[in-house]
């Protein structure tokens, strides 16, 4: 069998690495304003055109040849104060309000103990490699 043989240094690698990453870094900069530039903003405009268009006729769509345009409610939910919140559900009782997932730091914390995972949870853990510069 025919191994490659590394001829670069650890340091050289990490250099490399890290050149790499801010050239990607840039690209992905550039595109993204390439990107805004060329779609996202005329795409907006024809978005506020058509809304502006189907609010006047007083409908929620209108179909023509190309597709069809149609009025979309996006909302979101955000706690302000946590502890009032929390107060509510519990003195009200009302559990549909919240969600319940597992604290990763919390249950990371028992694994290092050396503790057993709660019932039904699952953990994966994957070691990979980071890279910073000095």
């Amino acid at each position: 069998m025919n191994e490659k043989v590394q001829t670069a240094t650890p340091a050289q690698l990490v250099e490399e690495y890290i050149k790499l990453r801010d050239q990607r870094k840039i690209a992905d900069e550039a595109y993204a304003a390439w990107v805004k530039e060329h779609y996202s903003v005329k795409m907006e405009t024809l978005e506020n055109q058509l809304l502006d268009v189907l609010n006047k006729l007083d409908v929620n769509s209108i179909s023509s040849s190309s597709g069809t345009v149609y009025k979309k409610m996006s909302t979101s939910v955000t706690v302000a104060d946590s502890r009032e919140f929390r107060r509510h559900v519990i003195g009200s009782e009302e559990w549909d309000l919240i969600d319940w997932r597992a604290n990763k730091t919390a249950v990371n914390d028992m694994v290092e103990r050396g503790d057993a995972l709660p019932p039904g949870i699952n953990r994966t853990a994957i070691m990979t490699v980071g890279i910073r510069r000095k």
